[in-house]
C-alpha cells in the first residue's frame, strides 16, 4: 500500500501544486491555444491545460520506472543522494536547454535563449523538488539519526 502510495501521490501532488499556481495566479488565467508553439509562458499553459491527463500518465510512468527506483537507492545509502540530485540537476537542464534550443528563433538574440532555458528548468526542478519532498515526507522515519547509546544505556 505505501509503495502505490509513493508511486501515484507525489506526480499528483506535483500536477495539482502546478495547476493551482495557474489557477489562483492571474496573470496565467489568459490561455490562447494559439500560442502554444511560441516560447511563451501562455503556451505552456495552453499546453498543459490540454495535454494535462498525458503528462500525468508519463509522470506516473517516469515515477515507476526511475523515481521509486532511484529513492529506493536514496533510503539505503542516503549520501548517495547528492550525487543522485547532482545527475538530476543535469539532466533537467540539458532537456530544458535542448528543447529551448529547438523552439528558440535564431533571429532573436541568445540571451532569449537562455531565457527559454533557464525557466524550462525551474518548472522541472519545481515539480522534482516537490515530487522527492513528498517522498521524503512519506519516508521521514527512515531518515531519523539514533542517538548513540550512552554508558548508563549499555
Amino acid at each position: 500500500m505505501k509503495y502505490l502510495i509513493k508511486l501515484i501521490l507525489p506526480p499528483l501532488f506535483a500536477f495539482w501544486a502546478f495547476a493551482g499556481f495557474i489557477k489562483f495566479t492571474p496573470f496565467f488565467h489568459y490561455v490562447d491555444t494559439k500560442s502554444i508553439g511560441e516560447d511563451s509562458i501562455y503556451g505552456l499553459i495552453a499546453y498543459y491545460k490540454i495535454f494535462a491527463l498525458g503528462q500525468i500518465v508519463i509522470a506516473e510512468l517516469t515515477q515507476f520506472l526511475i523515481v521509486i527506483p532511484l529513492w529506493n537507492k536514496i533510503l539505503a545509502r542516503p549520501r548517495s543522494a547528492i550525487t543522485i540530485f547532482s545527475i538530476m540537476l543535469l539532466v533537467c537542464l540539458i532537456f530544458a536547454f535542448g528543447l529551448a534550443y529547438i523552439i528558440w528563433d535564431p533571429v532573436t538574440k541568445i540571451g532569449h535563449l537562455l531565457d527559454i532555458g533557464l525557466f524550462m528548468t525551474g518548472v522541472q526542478l519545481f515539480y522534482w523538488v516537490l515530487n522527492f519532498l513528498l517522498l521524503y515526507l512519506l519516508d521521514w522515519k527512515a531518515f531519523k539519526k539514533t542517538a548513540p547509546a550512552t554508558e548508563t544505556e549499555k
